[in-house]
């Protein structure tokens, strides 16, 4: 398999999670179960990216940094686009923690905003690359 074909896979796999995981949580107002998953889309959906850039990357939670940097060296991306993404990423990365091990309850506001924030990044990386 090519890093272009692992990395629509990776994308593919984040965009079921969405449809699925996400929405389901949602609707079961399980907010945390939420912020957990659009964390997990956002990371996958970078790491994919990353891949069909031809870039390895580290086996960690928060990469919209990593994916900013790249993008820049390698396809056209908006700098506003690029900002949002790592803010994005960043605050995810920070929620999956305690939204996993129940530290914090997630209200309706952060899963929906959770949910947009993940719904933003898989479609401007589908955008990017033609996914």
């Amino acid at each position: 398999m090519t890093n272009k074909e692992s990395g629509i896979e990776l994308i593919n796999e984040a965009q079921q999670i969405f449809e699925a995981d996400v929405a389901n949580a949602l609707r079961n107002k399980n907010y945390n179960l939420v912020v957990r998953r659009s964390q997990e889309v956002v990371e996958l959906a970078l790491k994919g990216a990353l891949k069909i850039l031809g870039f390895d990357y580290p086996k960690v939670h928060h990469i919209g940094d990593i994916f900013a940097r790249r993008a820049k060296e390698k396809v056209p991306v908006a700098d506003e686009v690029l900002k949002k993404i790592e803010e994005i990423s960043l605050w995810l990365s920070e929620t999956r923690g305690p939204s996993f091990y129940l530290e914090i309850k997630f209200s309706e506001n952060d899963a929906l905003k959770a949910e947009a924030d993940a719904r933003f990044v898989i479609e401007e990386i589908k955008k990017i690359f033609g996914v």
